[in-house]
């Protein structure tokens, strides 16, 4: 089985669970990939404030720059890690051009509790400013509105991610400009997990 963030090789065994596991019994596909529309306000602050955005790979921004998508990792098996994380390889770059600042924003995680969310490590030209920042978060009634069985494992459809206190600060703060609105919308994300063949997943759908 092959798909986005799998080698197009043969498929490895699926791990056993143990009691080392972060979540016992909590299964999130390590296989899929993930796309992600931009918010109409969010690239309207970019617009209006000199920012660009570029994806960084596997990361893949769409030609019209309103969206882009990212292939699914995975850094403990096949279950969240400790904090509850799924790990997406790739990020963004932020570039403001009036300060000629950079903001890398990788790794890339995907949280599922205890707030869902889309977290990140920061960088600003190239050096190291955070492990991690909350950037956008959701709630867990909107994230699993959309829960819908697929071909190959299950859906989320467009769940909204909204931008927190911190990640307006952190522009605020690196690019001496104005930060985008706190809780207006980042985008909406749609994630699609491909279960391991041979394996019956059990838990809840992650996203």
């Amino acid at each position: 089985m092959a798909s986005a963030g799998a080698a197009d090789t043969l498929v490895p065994a699926a791990p056993t669970a143990s009691a080392a596991d972060p979540f016992p019994g909590v299964y999130i596909s390590p296989w899929g990939d993930a796309d992600v529309e931009l918010s109409d306000e969010l690239l309207g602050w970019m617009r209006d404030h000199g920012i660009t955005l570029d994806a960084i790979s596997p990361f893949v921004m769409a030609p019209d720059g309103r969206s882009f998508s990212m292939p699914i990792g995975s850094t403990a098996g096949d279950g969240l890690d400790s904090r509850g994380r799924i790990f997406y390889p790739g990020g963004l770059n932020f570039h403001h051009a009036a300060s000629d600042k950079t903001i890398t924003l990788k790794p890339t995680y995907i949280r599922v509790m205890p707030t869902p969310g889309y977290s990140a490590g920061v960088t600003v030209n190239g050096v190291p400013r955070a492990d991690e920042v909350m950037i956008a978060d959701t709630t867990p009634a909107e994230a699993l509105l959309g829960a819908r069985p697929s071909p190959t494992g299950f859906r989320l459809e467009k769940v909204p991610f909204r931008i927190t206190a911190e990640a307006s600060k952190l522009f605020a703060e690196v690019t001496g400009d104005e930060g985008p609105r706190v809780g207006s919308l980042l985008g909406t994300l749609t994630p699609n997990f491909d279960y391991i063949p041979g394996r019956t997943p059990t838990g809840f759908p992650g996203f």
